[in-house]
């Protein structure tokens, strides 16, 4: 008895129509292009995030070279209107002469350090740039630039900026 009211009732269907299947398959492409939509804004959110946090690491390492550098230097020397800077001092320890000269290769951000005359070392700041800031009073002596780094490429470029006034050593 259970059997044929079975077969009476799969006899009365025939399948799905073609609006059905429409239907279906519209739903399941909103479904599933929702689904790549939000995957693509949490790892495009997240590459912004990292490439961010690169920036801000790139431009405090610079910042920090130079102020270093700067703190170090008896004399400053701004040649042409922004680059080369030149950076020169004496170490009170050994006597050594120290030249430090910051220059811009390929919109990127150069550091040559010379001892005694002679090459010691060569550092590249990757995605690195610097621009001077002119000083107001000519009696200052206070090094301004700004650098800025920028990482990543279309949406997810970021750049990240820093001013910094740094004052040279006095000489003795």
């Amino acid at each position: 008895m259970m059997m044929k009211r079975i077969k009476s009732i799969i006899k009365g269907q025939v399948g799905l129509t073609l609006i059905e299947l429409m239907i279906a398959l519209a739903i399941t492409g909103i479904i599933t292009s929702t689904a790549t939509m939000i995957t693509f804004q949490v790892f495009d959110g997240e590459a912004r995030a990292n490439n961010h946090l690169d920036a801000i690491s790139l431009v405090q390492n610079a910042g920090r070279e130079i102020s270093r550098d700067a703190g170090m230097a008896q004399a400053a020397v701004w040649t042409e209107e922004d680059f080369p800077l030149t950076l020169t001092w004496t170490n009170w320890e050994d006597d050594t002469t120290h030249q430090v000269v910051y220059s811009i290769e390929a919109n990127e951000l150069k550091r040559d350090h010379y001892i005694d005359g002679g090459l010691n070392d060569s550092h590249i700041f990757e995605h690195v740039n610097c621009e001077r800031i002119p000083n107001d009073d000519p009696e200052d002596t206070k090094l301004n630039f700004k650098l800025t780094a920028t990482v990543g490429v279309g949406s997810q470029q970021v750049s990240e900026q820093r001013v910094y006034s740094i004052t040279p050593r006095p000489s003795i």
